[in-house]
């Protein structure tokens, strides 16, 4: 026996056509390579479809050497002769997501006068290394007319900015099965179409027509706002109908229109809620050049434009372009950023330019911890923390006032580096008898002008109204009196100081530093009375030591000669 030649599976078609009856030997076929013999015999039929034009196809696979497909009366056993047979069929690659399989070469047609339903369909088939196969399954032929729609079309090669509205039109026609003719689908049938878009992510829009007039035509008007890239139409059958398998939509591009902008705002700073106001030009490019964008949508926002998914975040302003290609309008700024202006992005945009303008917005702030002090040599110190993020290098001013109405500057220094959402500060100046004192924070791109609580502080001036020592040239280390007296601001005078504390100091000749040597008081007169020694020459003085109420004061210093 001759080995077994296989053929190329898409030209495959079981070619051998007789009549099974009795006394008929079957041909000799090739017989597959015993390798796979056994298994390829055992491949059972694993479906029966009616394609659209009435050809009826089979699943098996495309190494069978012979197909025959039968096609019996409703209720006839699978034995019972057939009202058609046929194996005249040819093997089909998988296509358009079907699986492929061996489909009749013609459309099948029974009997004339037989009517239209489902009839029960058996195989004969014989695979490699096998015998012939009887399968008597649930196969079906769809014996029925056939709707759907054979013609679909747009009015307009592409949608764009100026033309955003297209027709789809269309033809459904029926497939009468006995004549293998087609006709317009009746008036009313009902199409479903199915548009597949994209323009910033994929989408389905569902839409729904009706066959109008006796041609099968039917019209569908449409807005897609996005490309149109696929879809498909199928018919809503009517009873002992079909519908045939969808068909697909015809792509429809958007043509992209070309732009460009600018803008400007007449404000860089603003309180938040207020607005700047933003002006400028948009224009288009025709083929005659660059125009007004007239009635173009410009919006302002604190993002960049997003070409991908066209999201703007939050909108400050928004307005439409002039005819002379102008724009003017308010954008409500919220927070310190920069501002972009450009056009509500669309599909119909080849790109998405933009103008660019920084707007600060102030933010409040605390004070915190602050202390004011004012100290016996009329010091006054301020210290505390300003509360906020990202506050370090912020200027802040020590003022005074002498009625807590006006008031002035002492000293500006700039706030530290701090940490845990604070930045401290420390100023010191010299301040005066009597005034108000407060912490001033003038308007800056980040934080708003503040000042903190004023505080009162006052103290009680002093002086030394005399100061003599006796003897004036005392032997060297022998004893000697200091005395004088004392007087403080009160009561709108000067008056004797009382009980205050005074300290008798020395210099020696050739030192710089002063060392205490003893300490008293004041009597009734603000009087005082102090030994010393005459250690050796140098320089001899009194000094106060001041409470929390009085300032600070010392007598002139007294050179003292040791015989």
């Amino acid at each position: 026996m001759r080995p077994a030649r296989l053929f190329p599976h898409a030209a495959v078609r079981a070619a051998t056509v007789f009549a099974l009856s009795a006394g008929l030997t079957l041909p000799v076929l090739a017989t597959a390579p015993a390798a796979y013999a056994a298994d390829a015999a055992e491949v059972p039929v694993t479906r029966t479809d009616t394609f659209d034009d009435g050809r009826l196809d089979i699943g098996l696979p495309f190494n069978a050497l012979w197909v025959k497909v039968n096609v019996l009366a409703p209720g006839a056993q699978p034995d019972a002769a057939p009202l058609i047979s046929t194996d005249k069929l040819s093997w089909h690659d998988h296509s358009g997501g079907k699986p492929g399989g061996w489909a009749t070469e013609q459309p099948l047609r029974l009997p004339e006068g037989t009517a239209f339903g489902d009839y029960p369909v058996t195989v004969d088939y014989r695979m490699p290394g096998g015998t012939v196969q009887h399968w008597a399954g649930d196969g079906r032929l769809s014996y029925k007319p056939h709707t759907g729609v054979s013609r679909l079309a747009f009015d307009r090669e592409s949608t764009d900015y100026d033309h955003r509205d297209t027709v789809l039109t269309g033809t459904a026609t029926t497939l009468d099965p006995s004549t293998g003719l087609r006709t317009p689908a009746p008036e009313g049938t009902k199409i479903k179409v199915n548009f597949r878009l994209y323009g910033t992510d994929w989408t389905d829009l569902p839409k729904t027509a009706a066959v109008t007039g006796a041609e099968g035509g039917f019209s569908l008007p449409l807005t897609p706002g996005a490309s149109v890239r696929g879809g498909e139409a199928t018919v809503e059958a009517a009873p002992g109908t079909d519908p045939d398998e969808g068909f697909p939509v015809p792509e429809l591009p958007v043509s992209k229109t070309k732009y460009r902008i600018s803008a400007d705002l007449d404000k860089r700073r603003v309180h938040k809620g207020d607005a700047v106001t933003v002006t400028g030009r948009a224009e288009r490019l025709t083929a005659g050049g660059w125009q007004p964008f007239t009635g173009a949508t410009v919006i302002s926002t604190p993002r960049e434009p997003d070409t991908w998914h066209h999201e703007t975040g939050p909108v400050w302003g928004s307005s439409t372009v002039r005819a002379d290609g102008s724009f003017t309008y308010p954008a409500k700024a919220e927070y310190s950023t920069s501002l972009h202006t450009y056009l509500k992005p669309s599909v119909y945009y080849t790109d998405l330019p933009y103008d660019r303008g920084d707007v600060a917005v102030p933010k409040p702030f605390t004070y915190t911890n602050v202390k004011i002090t004012l100290d016996p040599y009329g010091k006054v110190r301020a210290s505390g923390r300003l509360t906020a993020d990202w506050c370090w290098d912020e200027r802040l001013t020590l003022q005074y006032s002498a009625d807590g109405k006006k008031w002035a500057n002492l000293r500006t220094v700039v706030a530290g580096n701090g940490n845990a959402g604070y930045c401290p500060f420390t100023i010191e100046s010299y301040g005066f008898v009597n005034a108000y004192y407060r912490v001033a924070h003038d308007e800056t791109d980040t934080f708003l002008a503040q000042t903190s609580t004023p505080v009162h502080l006052t103290r009680v001036l002093t002086r030394f109204t005399s100061f003599s020592v006796t003897p004036t040239r005392p032997a060297k280390n022998a004893r000697f009196t200091a005395s004088g007296t004392l007087q403080h601001y009160t009561g709108g005078r000067w008056q004797s100081y009382k009980g205050a504390q005074v300290m008798l100091v020395f210099k020696p000749k050739g030192d710089t530093k002063w060392y205490w040597v003893t300490k008293g008081s004041t009597g009734t007169s603000g009087k005082y009375s102090l030994r010393g020694i005459g250690y050796q020459d140098g320089s001899w003085a009194v000094v106060l030591q001041p409470d929390a109420k009085h300032f600070y004061s010392e007598t002139k210093a007294k050179y003292v000669d040791v015989r």
